[in-house]
């Protein structure tokens, strides 16, 4: 078995909802937020094989590629790096096994690592995601921290799509959050092109259920960032 990243896989559409879920009242850490992506794909991932994708979960982890998991033999030194959130204890069990192979893989190792994944890619996993031949669209389902930045205010930002895909001409992205109650939205921005701070993607935002929402709508992969006040 080997691992290879992935990029620009194509998609035709995205659609992305972010629940953020307080911990606290404004002096935790940091709050939680779930992401739920829905992709239509353009074509096979691999054509004619089934795959297993080793997802990003921190909001830095989301600017490296995929991994995708294969049957060849691994040849050589492999080098992984996480980042240090948490996880579900199926995803655990992978990122320790994938350590194990940092000085290439006994047959042991080996067979540890594919039984860790065969539980992530079946259970509730945040970063494990199988994807059968003729397969046009994937649900991923992960969590990201919105960080403690100051005094009672928090910040998280995705990129959307992930980076590995890449939308194709004709495609967009929807994407909305929900804030917690009681929070003030100091900031929500989308920007097309992350390094520059004016290439804004306009938003709307509304008010339901008592909590604050904000939403895009684009055609390209920008990235979203939002900070809020307790």
């Amino acid at each position: 078995m080997a691992f290879e990243p992935l990029s620009n896989i194509p998609v035709r559409l995205v659609d992305t909802t972010l629940d953020v879920v307080s911990r606290g009242s404004g002096e935790q850490t940091h709050d939680d937020v779930f992401i739920t992506t829905q992709l239509q794909l353009q074509g096979d991932i691999a054509a004619g094989e089934r795959t297993t994708l080793i997802l990003p979960l921190a909001s830095e982890a989301q600017q490296q590629p995929i991994l995708r998991y294969t049957d060849r033999a691994i040849n050589g030194a492999q080098v992984f790096t996480f980042d240090d959130v948490e996880r579900s204890v199926y995803d655990q069990e992978v990122v320790d096994s994938l350590e194990a192979l940092a000085d290439g893989a006994t047959k042991k190792e080996q067979r540890d690592l594919a039984v860790d994944i065969g539980r992530a890619a079946q259970s509730i996993s945040s970063t494990v995601v199988t994807v059968e031949p003729g397969q046009r669209t994937l649900r991923l389902f992960y969590g990201i921290a919105a960080d403690k930045v100051a005094d009672r205010e928090f910040e998280f930002s995705v990129i959307g799509p992930l980076p590995s895909f890449v939308i194709q001409a004709g495609g967009s992205i929807g994407v909305i959050a929900t804030l917690p109650r009681s929070t003030i939205v100091i900031k929500a921005e989308g920007l097309f092109n992350p390094q520059d701070p004016n290439s804004v993607v306009p938003p709307s935002n509304a008010v339901l259920g008592g909590r604050p929402v904000w939403g895009w709508f684009w055609q390209n992969d920008p990235l979203f960032r939002i900070r809020y006040r307790y």
